[in-house]
């Protein structure tokens, strides 16, 4: 019986798909197994055992840590190494590996997985979210996140720099007259010449169409007309031969200074945009700065209307709820309405809030808004006669994560309704969550302690997150909708999509898709395994008070 088991034993220990060891404490290898042979690219297991554990990894800090901990005798589970292959490529491995003696000598052993694959797949899946597919260069949404880091740094050091908005002449007529196909072949001749007459610590991207961008980091007002004038004698200069004829263009660029025009992202682009386009204005093939004259003058009066509406509108009970239905895509029932608001003009007009949320954000009123929702939601799911299977769900602003009596207002509010486990949904952006990860953790740790369920609203933003999301204690994914709205027609984003529901999946957690706008797309959905979904097609937010008679 002894000698079959060991037999069972010897035939799992060699068919095994996982590299297998066993070492002395000096780091000697004692057993290996064929997998963990082929997976480091040696010839046999006689000459695998020739090297040193420590030997195998790629850098000696990461040996030094590993064997560290196992010659003091701690248990690694799941540690990400990077193994060196004897001719090939490093090998991207997980690590479970225990310590252990006998007679007194201490050896230990493990388990290796490679991972080579995964890490190449998240790679793409990375590069295919942050970069244009056509011409290589990061896309829009990359852009602005790494704008706004790089702002981040100038308000904290006192950093500056120079943004350009630049769009090219003309374009239009030639993407019409000669057909998209040459277009494209123009976009993507445009960004090599401009790549080659930037500085490496220059950022580069494609906005969308023949818009591009570039973040030009320490480089003064002289200095970023310099380069812009020096990217706009090349462009002119430039002649693309495309299918046999030869192309020019010119282009118009709109320039800004950080931080004498600003400091935020979207404020920044908006002025290098309106710069732009006084370039057009003024005969094309040149660059504007911006100035503030170009602004409307009524603009900071505006400012402080809209602060005063707010103030008026928290105190007054102004503000209206709207609801939008998520649709359970395997039930076909409404599970969930998210909460959205409105603001009530003095004519009786309901005003989106894209007109006055980045005032309230501006001024610190975000915290008193988000308080004052979900004081009205804690109260509609207090209400008796709301189906008690209906959850809503509250978006948050970064600024509420750190706010201790928002927090407490949860708790108490939560005793006083009894509220149940699936109530509440709380959403907070995915930028909010990773860009400030341990405040975040603390927050949704509270929480859920509290019973509410979270959501990462705008999932797929930036890919960062996926190695961030292991560490986030969250219920729902929602897809962000720029990956949902052309879904039907571009697989790169079906692809996008899919590669979310996995990751979604093999975390235990469920996807929501927003921006559904009609039937294919739904069908789309459903048939690649997102669970709910959201989006005009499905119904578009309608007054809460009216949802809930109906």
């Amino acid at each position: 019986m002894t000698e079959e088991r060991d037999c069972r034993m010897d035939e799992l220990f060699r068919n095994a798909p996982n590299g297998i060891y066993r070492c002395s404490r000096g780091g000697d290898f004692l057993v290996v197994n064929p997998a963990l042979v082929r997976m480091l690219g040696y010839r046999d297991e006689d000459e695998l055992r020739r090297v040193r554990f420590a030997e195998l990894f790629a850098s000696d800090k990461e040996a030094g840590s590993v064997t560290r901990r196992l010659e003091e005798e701690a248990r690694l589970e799941s540690v990400e190494v990077t193994l060196k292959g004897k001719d090939g490529p490093p090998v991207a491995a997980i690590l479970n590996a225990r310590s252990f003696r006998v007679e007194g000598e201490l050896y230990h052993e493990g388990i290796v997985t490679d991972i080579t694959r995964i890490k190449r797949n998240e790679a793409r899946l990375m590069h295919m979210a942050t970069h244009d597919p056509l011409t290589g260069l990061h896309n829009r949404r990359e852009f602005a996140e790494i704008l706004e880091r790089h702002l981040s740094r100038v308000r904290r050091y006192g950093n500056y720099g120079a943004l350009l908005w630049m769009d090219l002449d003309g374009f239009k007529q030639i993407n019409d007259g000669l057909g998209h196909d040459v277009g494209d072949e123009l976009l993507t001749s445009i960004a090599f010449r401009m790549k080659s007459t930037i500085r490496e610590s220059d950022v580069l991207a494609r906005l969308g169409g023949d818009e591009f961008a570039i973040l030009y980091p320490n480089v003064d007002r002289d200095q970023a007309k310099m380069a812009a004038q020096r990217l706009l004698d090349a462009i002119r200069k430039h002649t693309a031969l495309i299918r046999g004829q030869s192309i020019r263009t010119t282009a118009s660029m709109g320039l800004v200074l950080f931080p004498e025009h600003g400091t935020s992202a979207s404020e920044l682009l908006m002025k290098a945009d309106m710069a732009m386009y006084r370039a057009k204005e003024g005969g094309r093939n040149r660059v504007a700065f911006y100035s503030p004259d170009e602004e409307k003058p009524e603009a900071p009066e505006s400012r402080v209307d809209w602060l005063r509406a707010i103030r008026e509108a928290l105190e007054k009970d102004e503000f209206v709820l709207y609801g939008q239905p998520i649709l359970d895509l395997k039930t076909d029932r409404i599970v969930r309405y998210e909460v959205l608001l409105r603001l009530r003009g003095r004519d009786g007009e309901i005003i989106p809030p894209g007109a006055f949320l980045e005032v309230a954000e501006q001024f610190g009123l975000s915290g008193d808004i988000d308080r004052w929702v979900l004081g009205k939601v804690i109260e509609i799911i207090s209400d008796a006669s709301i189906p008690a299977d209906l959850s809503f769900a509250v978006n948050l602003s970064p600024r509420s994560l750190a706010d201790g009596e928002l927090l407490g207002m949860i708790s108490r509010e939560e005793k006083l309704s009894v509220i149940g486990p699936v109530r509440l949904v709380v959403e907070i952006t995915e930028t909010a969550a990773i860009y400030n990860i341990h405040i975040a953790k603390d927050f949704l740790r509270t929480i859920r302690s509290q019973g509410c369920e979270v959501a990462i609203d705008d999932f797929g933003t930036g890919f960062s997150s996926f190695h961030q999301l292991k560490n986030l204690d969250v219920d729902y994914l929602k897809i962000d909708g720029s990956f949902v709205r052309n879904l039907s027609h571009d697989p790169v984003d079906e692809h996008l999509v899919l590669a979310i529901v996995h990751l979604a999946q093999g975390l235990g957690k469920k996807t929501i898709a927003e921006f559904v706008e009609d039937a294919e797309t739904l069908e789309i959905l459903r048939r690649i395994g997102v669970d709910c979904a959201q989006g005009f097609y499905i119904d578009r937010p309608r007054p809460l008070e009216e949802i809930l008679a109906g």
